[in-house]
């Protein structure tokens, strides 16, 4: 392990000197992938890229607009301007050993921040913020995207010279969750740390960019003054569906309305132009076709518009549309605004600061929902299930192509909202889904999450949504989301079903179910469904008689409900079409409400009696759900107790390996890619043990051989028994095909097996292998890839044909806790075969748990580790045996969620 101190082998100032005089690469290769549109604090977005010669007139402008006390806090003296030659020094770089970065707004440099490289692992790093914008979080965000380009260059070591009085530069460094030693050296202060992300540097990262898109989210949906942008005298335009929206619903902010159809337009006065608006605009719509649309971002621009929503379609007919989104979305964020659509539904919130930017028909009614959908199409769908049902939301946001603002901006923003019981969303694609993972399993642990996937969603992108294509089964993604506390729904009507009784409800305090019934057959009914749906049912009164007599149904409920021993009722009544049923379910919801018991109503009668009581339903936020059939009633309860279960998913923090040497790993990792270019390389099977040790793991011994001399020789070093196999990607481990022959006792049993299999196996022209023979266990697979979408992902299964063709393969995303790692151990179901079974003694599951740890660690660490597969992994009484190992390496992906804040989209994902 190497040391955490800055190695320092002479003066900094004189390393300082000598890095600063080495001569640049006159035509470096320019990294795009570190460009990066970036949230501010403010809520604001800007564009961070490496800097290029042609910036020297910027950075000049940039360097004289600063005060004398700046540029003497980043240069230790006056400097009023920079002189031609530190013009070219700074913005000729070689995106090595000598990185810059700046910021923009615009065409205007707000921040610049580089470090040299001083030693072979260490760089010195400077910040200069330009005064108007400190205290927007520049300075951190440039911290954490220079340190992730010294890594992918090799360096671990940031060291800085920061006079005493430049407190703020101090803190920043001091606050980002590095472990910073600081030092006073002739009136300086030296700071240095190691760059490689630490448990707390990711924590201050994720706050800070929950704050960011938070107040971004804020922005948006709370506008003090909006401009709609082409309203038309036609009442179907969509530019006046969304006047007429934000009129009935009681917007009190200012209203500007730009048209060239008239002087005025509804009683408000029209502009031509967006510039001729007087005062400042919060919130721009533009309703126009798509190729204006650009044109206005840029008007938008000049009067100082900080979000944009766009619901016009079309951007998906063409490639030249979806490079016109493209570009909207990047002028956007140069600009500082944020962006809505294109192809919104737009938003909404009730309540005391209601607001309606949609094309929504009508104002839901007021409640505890977040919804939040993609498509138009998909949106309305939501908001027509929410007025069928009578939801009370809070705020809608229907995110459209969610080319900029995503569903993670919404989760974001509804996290630290306290009128939010409960949130729903309907997706058809996921830009950042490791991100989604990552907030949805902090957000679960206060407010529940209810998820529609609409089937097929990860085989056809729908179109206008840039999204990374995942290389893995659609069931890897609904695990992966199942661990962070998400509740998947079904369709829109399941969906819709587990947040209305939630939201009217709240959470069953705990899993128990108690089933009541008038009717023997609907009891029956009720508790297959549950059955079915795997419920803790702990009472089940069927024996209620069928009577016009609403007490009857009363009482027992009561008596169910008052004992305590239930949380969830789930009550089937059998409408004897006498007496008002209604009544019987609103004294039944009264019970249940004294009681702390969740109620649940499967009513079976009439269609006119069933259409009068669900109206009823829709206006009493009162009254409990009420369902047509015992499966939905059921369904919708077993989402409830999911939800409530969130407490059980794994929050424990990441398990760690004293022994695991992640410096050798990566120089191991660095070294071997060197060798190919920026091709993907297979290991060779000495290489793969070489990188597996610096984990902690051991792969057994294997030599090819060419005959059965060689075999012989071989086999006396490892020691009988051994074990003969074909190399064959296909037979390898295939005994069943005659590619493995075990517990070879001697030499002549051995030369009589080489015979054998050359004999058997001549349609293979791959060589044999001699191998140590492992002690007998389970066999097991436990495979990693790099997947461009979710990125590290490991997966785990009984080795075998059944289980890939039945698809019983867990996976998860690492790094894992203790107990996340034997979770995954135990989700295949013939995972069972690890415990023990018919007469066989239990497999050692802990040993194995250690693996899959290590094999997280190392999946995490290295992103350039394409594929990893250990095959078989056979687990034993005591310990695992790796028996066979692959290693594909490829140049490291720019990874959806890494340690360097930046929005998805044309430059951040």
């Amino acid at each position: 392990m190497s040391d955490s101190r800055v190695p320092r082998r002479e003066p900094l100032r004189s390393l300082r000197r000598r890095a600063a005089d080495a001569p640049a690469d006159p035509a470096p290769e320019y990294p795009a992938h570190w460009e990066a549109d970036i949230a501010l604090r403010d809520g604001s977005a800007a564009h961070l890229r490496p800097i290029r010669p042609t910036d020297a007139d910027a950075l000049q402008d940039f360097h004289q607009r600063q005060s004398e006390h700046s540029r003497y806090l980043r240069f230790f003296a006056a400097m009023p301007q920079l002189s031609p030659r530190d013009l070219s020094r700074f913005t000729h770089v070689d995106h090595h050993d000598r990185v810059a970065f700046i910021v923009l707004v615009g065409d205007e440099i707000i921040a610049v921040a580089r470090y040299d490289r001083i030693e072979p692992r260490a760089a010195e790093v400077a910040f200069n913020v330009s005064d108007a914008r400190q205290g927007a979080g520049l300075a951190s965000v440039l911290l954490e995207h220079l340190a992730a380009a010294a890594r992918e260059r090799g360096i671990s070591f940031f060291t800085a010279e920061v006079l005493p009085q430049n407190a703020k530069m101090i803190n920043v460094f001091t606050e980002a969750g590095f472990d910073v030693e600081r030092t006073m050296d002739d009136g300086v202060v030296l700071v240095s740390f190691r760059i490689d992300p630490t448990k707390r540097s990711l924590a201050v990262m994720a706050e800070r960019e929950h704050r960011a898109e938070a107040r971004a989210m804020e922005r948006l949906l709370t506008p003090e003054s909006v401009v709609l942008i082409g309203v038309s005298s036609r009442a179907d335009s969509a530019g006046g569906r969304f006047l007429t929206a934000l009129e009935t619903s009681g917007y009190g902010g200012a209203v500007h309305v730009v048209s060239r159809e008239a002087f005025e337009l509804r009683g408000h006065r029209t502009r031509a132009r967006v510039q001729d608006i007087p005062g400042t605009v919060d919130l721009a719509v533009i309703a126009l076709r798509p190729e204006a649309c650009l044109d206005a971002i840029e008007q938008c621009a000049e009067i100082g518009v900080r979000s944009v929503v766009i619901p016009t379609e079309g951007f998906t007919d063409s490639e030249q549309g979806r490079q016109l989104q493209r570009r909207l979305v990047a002028r956007s964020r140069l600009h500082g605004m944020r962006l809505l659509g294109p192809g919104s539904l737009g938003f909404l919130r009730t309540g005391e600061d209601a607001i309606s930017l949609s094309l929504a028909p009508k104002m839901p009614r007021p409640g505890p929902v977040a919804l939040a959908g993609q498509s138009s199409a998909l949106s309305a769908l939501l908001l027509a299930g929410t007025d069928t049902r009578g939801i009370g939301l809070h705020e809608f946001v229907g995110v459209g192509n969610r080319a900029d603002v995503s569903l993670n901006d919404t989760l974001q923003h509804w996290e630290d909202d306290e009128n939010v019981r409960v949130i729903a969303l309907a997706l058809e694609s996921m830009g950042n889904p490791r991100k989604f993972t990552r907030l949805a399993r902090r957000l679960t642990r206060k407010v529940p999450l209810i998820v529609l996937r609409p089937p097929g969603v990860d085989s056809t992108t729908p179109p206008g949504h840039d999204v990374r294509r995942s290389t893995l089964p659609r069931r890897a993604l609904d695990q992966v989301l199942g661990s962070s506390g998400v509740v998947q729904a079904s369709g829109v009507d399941h969906l819709l079903d587990i947040t209305d009784a939630i939201g009217r409800q709240g959470l069953p305090p705990g899993q128990r179910v108690g089933l009541l019934s008038n009717t023997a057959a609907l009891g029956a009914a009720l508790r297959g469904a549950t059955d079915q749906a795997g419920l803790e049912v702990v009472a089940d009164n069927r024996s209620v008689p069928l009577s016009p007599d609403p007490r009857l149904i009363q009482r027992a409920f009561t008596s169910m409900a008052a004992l305590g021993e239930v949380d969830l009722v789930i009550a089937g009544i059998l409408d004897p079409l006498s007496g008002d049923a209604l009544e019987v379910i609103r004294a039944m919801a009264t019970v249940a409400r004294h009681s702390e018991v969740v109620l649940l109503v499967c009513l079976i009668t009439d269609a006119d009696r069933y259409a009068q009581v669900q109206q009823s339903v829709r206006r009493d936020q009162d009254l409990p759900p009420v369902h047509a059939t015992p499966y939905g009633a059921v369904r919708a309860g077993s989402g409830m107790l999911a939800a409530a279960l969130r407490p059980a998913v794994d929050d424990d923090e990441p398990a760690h390996r004293e022994d695991v040497d992640r410096v050798v790993a990566r120089e191991f990792v660095d070294r071997a890619l060197a060798a190919t270019g920026p091709s993907t390389r297979d290991l060779t099977a000495g290489e793969v043990r070489d990188l597996l040790s610096a984990y902690g793991i051991g792969v057994l011994d294997s030599h090819p051989v060419l005959d059965a001399d060689d075999a012989v020789e071989k086999a006396h070093g490892l020691g009988y028994p051994v074990a003969l196999k074909s190399t064959d990607e296909v037979l390898r481990h295939r005994a069943d095909l005659g590619g493995v022959r075990l517990a070879i006792p001697d030499e002549i049993q051995l030369r009589h097996a080489v015979a054998a299999m050359r004999r058997d196996l001549s349609f293979s022209s791959a060589p044999l292998e001699v191998q140590a023979m492992a002690p007998p266990g389970v066999p097991m697979v436990v495979r990693s890839v790099e997947d461009p979408s979710l990125g590290p992902v490991v997966s785990l299964s009984v080795a075998g044909d059944a289980t890939d063709l039945l698809d019983d393969i867990a996976y998860a995303i690492p790094p894992f806790s203790e107990e996340g790692a034997r979770g995954l151990i135990d989700t295949p179901a013939s995972a069972v075969k690890l415990q023990g079974a018919k007469g066989l003694p239990p497999a050692d599951r802990e040993a194995l748990a250690d693996l899959v740890v290590r094999i997280g660690l190392l999946a995490e660490d290295l992103p350039e580790l394409a594929m990893l597969e250990l095959y078989p992994v056979l687990v034993g009484q005591e310990g695992v045996s790796v028996v066979g190992a692959t290693v594909r390496l490829s140049p490291a992906p720019n990874r959806t969620d890494s340690s360097r804040r930046a929005l998805s989209g044309p430059a951040g994902s």
